[in-house]
Formats: C-alpha cells, sequence, structure tokens
C-alpha cells in the first residue's frame, strides 16, 4: 500500500510539472464556462425557432457529454507514453510493482479525474447557465440531477482507460500521440448523432460501436430528454455501456503489453 501511496505522490509533482497536464485539468472549466455563457448566447442569437433551438441546445449538451471522458484518457495516454520514452515501463519490471499493477493503479487515478471532469462539465453548466437552456418553456438542463450526471460519469469515464491505453500502444511519442488524438476526435463524438430523429429508433444501436454511446443514450433516456419505443431500459443501457468498456480495457492492455514488452 505504501509503494502506491509515493506512486500518488510522484503523479501529483507530475501534475504541476506537465503543461499539457494541467492545460487538460483546466479543460472542463473551460468547457463548463462555454457551455454556461456562450453558447447560449449564440443559439439564442442565430437559432432559427424553438424547435431548432433545442436540437441545437440538445447536440451541445451531447457534444459536453461525449467530450468528458476523452480528458480524462488524453492525460493518462499522454502519461504512458512519457513512460515509455524514459523507460520507465522498463524499470518497473524489477520493482515490487508490476506492470500491471502500474498501469492499473495510473488507470484508476484517470479514471478518478475523468470522472471529477465529467461530472462538472454537465453539472457545472446546469448550475451557471440559469435559464440559458430554456427552450419552448423547458430547462433542458432541470433534469439533470447530481444523481444523474455521477451516473453517467461514473460509467463514461470507463472508456478513460480504453483510449488511453490504445494511444500508449499505436503512438511512438506525444507528437505522434497527439496527431492520433486529433484524427481520432470525430470518431468520440459519433454518439452525437443520437440526437438526429432518423436515429431515435433501432438504427440507433449502429452508434453502439463507440463505447460511450451507451452512457450517453441512458442519461438521454434517464432524463426523458429523448424517447423511442426502441429503446432499452435505462439499466440496459447501463449494463452494456459497463460490461463493453471493461471488454476493451482488456483488449486493450494486451495490446499495449505487447508492444511494451517487444
Amino acid at each position: 500500500m505504501i509503494k502506491y501511496i509515493k506512486l500518488l505522490r510522484y503523479e501529483f509533482k507530475n501534475l504541476v510539472r506537465d503543461k499539457m497536464t494541467l492545460v487538460m485539468l483546466v479543460y472542463p472549466l473551460m468547457l463548463m464556462l462555454i457551455g454556461a455563457y456562450v453558447i447560449p448566447a449564440v443559439v439564442d442569437r442565430f437559432g432559427d425557432g424553438d424547435a431548432a433551438q433545442r436540437t441545437t441546445s440538445l447536440f451541445i449538451i451531447v457534444v459536453f457529454a461525449a467530450i468528458a471522458p476523452f480528458i480524462g484518457s488524453v492525460l493518462l495516454g499522454f502519461s504512458l507514453l512519457d513512460n515509455r520514452d524514459e523507460n520507465t515501463l522498463d524499470t518497473i519490471r524489477v520493482t515490487p510493482i508490476s506492470l500491471r499493477g502500474y498501469v492499473v493503479f495510473k488507470s484508476i487515478y484517470a479514471y478518478i479525474l475523468g470522472v471529477n471532469g465529467a461530472f462538472w462539465i454537465l453539472y457545472g453548466t446546469r448550475l451557471l447557465s440559469g435559464d440559458g437552456y430554456v427552450v419552448m418553456g423547458q430547462d433542458l438542463f432541470e433534469p439533470f440531477t447530481i444523481g444523474v450526471v455521477l451516473t453517467y460519469a461514473l460509467i463514461s469515464s470507463l472508456f478513460t482507460p480504453v483510449f488511453a491505453l490504445f494511444l500508449a500502444a499505436v503512438a511512438k511519442n506525444k507528437i505522434e500521440g497527439f496527431a492520433y488524438m486529433k484524427a481520432t476526435g470525430m470518431i468520440i463524438l459519433v454518439p452525437v448523432l443520437v440526437v438526429l430523429e432518423p436515429l431515435h429508433d433501432w438504427k440507433q444501436y449502429f452508434l453502439g460501436i463507440m463505447p460511450t454511446f451507451w452512457p450517453i443514450k441512458g442519461m438521454l433516456v434517464q432524463t426523458d430528454l429523448l424517447g423511442h419505443a426502441d429503446d432499452l431500459p435505462l439499466i440496459g443501457y447501463s449494463v452494456i455501456g459497463i460490461l463493453f468498456n471493461v471488454c476493451l480495457i482488456v483488449f486493450m492492455y494486451k495490446i499495449f503489453e505487447r508492444k511494451v514488452s517487444s
């Protein structure tokens, strides 16, 4: 236990030293402020009718939800790339902490940061936006209670180690990792398409290839912002989201371990 406490202190020091990490930690606050003040003003200024404003506002909410777990995964992925560049992972093999134990520790650490970021991006926006998301007499953020947002954050942030291990396995360094991050940015936003009416029915499940679709759609069902006869109950989206992400974590770890050992 003591070895992991020392490792945690080391990680906290890295938070201060690495400028990229600091930027990513501030990123949730930036999104929260943009979502609370900038987006409502833009939608109100350029929105064309109540129906269009509702769709646009809901679209923005889902975009923020999709981006939220991405932040923690970038932090973890870049950290693992640093460890590879500095040969830290080879050193760990001869210490009391195994490679698997080290990755699990860092994944839990990044997961907690991811949950915190995902929670405040959504709930912080809800607190600060006032009536900025009131459309047709309905406050779109009103159903986003602490319980709803926390449930979403806990499930969606399981994606954190998935994408992080992907970055650490396929990228040769942080520069290449940044390129992969930009290239996959559009893929991360695939679940946002669920807002479009043609994907409200059974076709929504084509979006399930992205792990974050399941907690996002579960949240939308729970808040009654989207609903269709082809929807699963909330527990269905939650269980599939958890199992899908856990399977991907195991799969990506094996690829990462093979990459490090080669």
